[in-house]
């Protein structure tokens, strides 16, 4: 069995287009280790934002000549996706399956929107085995879990998803050798996103990620975490970790477990917490364990500064919380930033104002600004359809549109499309103000910030510090001081 997969072109944060990824796709990672478990090991990875050239796939097409090809893909990103799908089968008949969060989002509609034969929605790694099985065998696809298919007749057949794993343990590490790890800017800054966990017991309206990793919350174990960072410390040198969980420390008794085994094994590391913990799951013995266990960096989502707006959002967090976890984490010696959101189911021009004047009042090193985006199969959808104003088709949005888009999805007669930009371009300035002085100081991040008003500049300099193999390193080396314990 031969098997491509390919990660199409991606937004980058800030909604540049085709920005080059800094890592090879964890998913896709977790999913050739799997495989290769299982003794498939003809396996190859076009990454299009890495190769930037897609001559380099057709003549991986030609030389490899797989059996099937696998495309990934996020809901933002989908628009990549077609167009690569729609090239190869311009030029072969090779079965295409698609997987990724956008999936998970839209359900059997893929395969509408695109020239896919199959698609795979949620936790994918028992499934997709089932799956390659089958292909290689009797083809009853009707029993594949998590598939999405079509009939003899063309219908569309959504089958059953596989139980979550729950032993987490039992998965292999993630496999990186087919990405050629080397050439990814993290290869050069010696660091690796790593997930401790899967799935979020919470039920805040806006969140997908149950879509894919279930509301049920399923701990690797702190000595299997451990492994694995000793794993890529010795295999590629790695000095740095990010901490990609939902919920790391939703057992806070397990997240102190793998602080005591990074302070006992003194593996030398520093980790970061972008992806957020939750205000009202830390203490400070945890926060003391990470930091003296390496612990840099720690993010919270917030998400309002509007107590009734958390409320309504299904946060089930308060506004005191926040401020309680700032003050210990800063107490802790940890840097930190704050997470908000704008668009809110029942929020208005005034809480939107409220949520900024709350945010420049906390004692955090920066600040992050959203604009929600209302994915297919959460509440904050359905709750759109009926109640607010679509200002963008799904089509449109669902393929183009990022977080960190200036224009919203949707309005209410209490939060007009005017207010909702306004609000918005307010506080990403606010973000890029309080980013830039933290990570290149006070003085040289105003003037960086000031230079930044010329959006041109901006995105120059994002684009040299960040998809540039030299400028990232240069960067890396003027802002380590932020990433340093």
């Amino acid at each position: 069995m031969r098997i491509l997969f390919i990660n199409p072109w991606q937004k980058s944060l800030f909604g540049d287009e085709k920005a080059k990824p800094g890592h090879p796709h964890l998913g896709l990672a977790y999913l050739i280790a799997v495989l290769k478990q299982h003794g498939i090991t003809d396996i190859k990875v076009f990454d299009q934002g890495l190769e930037n050239d897609d001559g380099v796939l057709f003549k991986e097409l030609d030389s490899q000549k797989p059996d099937i090809i696998c495309v990934t893909s996020f809901s933002y990103c989908i628009d990549y996706a077609k167009k690569i799908i729609d090239a190869i089968k311009k030029n072969t008949d090779i079965p295409i399956i698609i997987g990724g969060a956008h999936v998970s989002a839209v359900m059997e509609k893929v395969l509408d929107e695109t020239q896919a034969d199959f698609a795979m929605y949620g936790e994918s790694e028992k499934s997709f085995l089932v799956f390659i099985e089958e292909l290689l065998g009797e083809k009853r696809f009707d029993h594949v879990p998590n598939l999405i298919r079509r009939d003899k007749n063309g219908d569309l057949h959504v089958n059953a998803p596989a139980p979550y794993i729950e032993d987490l343990d039992s998965l292999p590490f993630p496999d990186y050798d087919a990405f050629d790890f080397e050439r990814y800017s993290y290869a050069t800054a010696k660091v690796l996103p790593i997930i401790t966990s899967r799935g979020c017991p919470y039920r805040c309206n806006y969140c997908s990620v149950r879509l894919s990793m279930g509301r049920g919350f399923r701990p690797r174990s702190p000595e299997n975490v451990i492994t694995e960072m000793e794993h890529w410390i010795s295999k590629y040198g790695i000095k740095r970790f990010e901490f990609n969980d939902d919920c790391f420390s939703l057992q806070m008794d397990r997240a102190e477990k793998i602080c005591d085994l990074l302070i006992e094994k003194k593996l030398n590391i520093t980790y970061e917490m972008y992806n957020g913990l939750r205000a009202d799951r830390v203490s400070a013995k945890l926060l003391k364990k990470m930091k003296d266990s390496g612990c840099v960096f720690i993010s919270y989502g917030c998400e309002s500064g509007n107590q009734e707006v958390i409320n309504n959002m299904g946060k089930s967090l308060k506004l005191e919380k926040v401020r309680e976890a700032l003050e210990l984490t800063n107490k802790a010696g940890i840097r930190n930033s704050v997470n908000f959101i704008f668009g809110h189911k029942g929020e208005t021009y005034k809480n939107a104002l409220e949520t900024l004047e709350f945010a420049k009042s906390l004692k955090t090193n920066f600040l992050n600004f959203y604009n929600v985006v209302p994915y297919p199969g959460t509440e904050l959808y359905n709750w759109m359809k009926q109640n607010a104003k679509q200002l963008i088709p799904d089509e449109d949005y669902l393929s183009s549109i990022g977080s960190r888009d200036v224009d919203p999805v949707f309005e209410t007669k209490e939060f007009i499309r005017e207010q909702r930009i306004q609000v918005f371009l307010k506080g990403n300035a606010l973000y890029e103000k309080t980013v830039l002085q933290f990570r290149f100081g006070k003085f040289i991040g105003f003037v960086a910030y000031l230079i930044s008003r010329n959006r041109v500049l901006f995105k120059l300099g994002r684009i040299i510090a960040l998809n540039n193999s030299v400028g990232f390193k240069i960067y890396c080396y003027i802002t380590k001081k932020s990433r340093q314990t």
